[in-house]
């Protein structure tokens, strides 16, 4: 049996995620050692990262973009790590501005050591509260239970954008995920 029965496609997007943000993240990673290169937070981070997904429509990359520079990441290649995580990964999942906020803490607060028990528990202590005040604002963060369609599929999809749900909720997810953000990453 090969390596690819044992793993869900959900598994094998998630792997593959993971794969392109470690490649990503270590084509940036002499801007993430020099602070003197960090820019200064946006004033405002929730509403820009709101006005970023009302003009690019992908809720992973305006999440990441937004908070990206003042990290020392270049805001192109937070769009290119975050490209793939809109929609739930395009399944569905968890959404995308929730995915893009994952990344974020993981850019401030993960482990550069292979045994830093204590950026391991600055990170994880950083996404369960991340999620738990996302879930008490939105009750979920499966993109197709937000949304309540099936985003994994082009009907669930078509019926998100006829409904109007890419405008009239999706900007809500981006913002509550900015706003979490900005309470939790000190």
């Amino acid at each position: 049996m090969s390596l690819i029965d044992f793993i869900s496609r959900r598994d094998m997007l998630k792997l593959t995620a993971a794969a392109v943000t470690t490649v990503a993240l270590q084509k940036s990673a002499p801007s993430f050692a020099s602070t003197a290169q960090l820019k200064t937070p946006i004033p405002n981070r929730p509403e820009y990262a709101k006005e970023r997904f009302l003009k690019s429509m992908n809720c992973s990359q305006a999440i990441l973009e937004t908070y990206a520079e003042e990290m020392g990441m270049s805001v192109e290649n937070a769009r290119k790590v975050a490209s793939a995580f809109a929609g739930g990964m395009g399944m569905g999942t968890e959404c995308g501005a929730v995915t893009g906020a994952l990344m974020v803490i993981g850019m401030k607060h993960g482990k550069t050591k292979d045994k830093d028990s204590a950026a391991d528990n600055a990170t994880f202590t950083r996404v369960a509260k991340l999620v738990e005040e996302f879930k008490k604002e939105h009750k979920d963060i499966g993109c197709s239970n937000l949304l309540g369609t099936d985003m994994g599929t082009p009907e669930g999809v078509k019926k998100a954008a006829d409904q109007g749900l890419f405008t009239s909720r999706c900007p809500q997810f981006v913002e509550t995920a900015a706003k979490i953000l900005d309470g939790i990453l000190a």
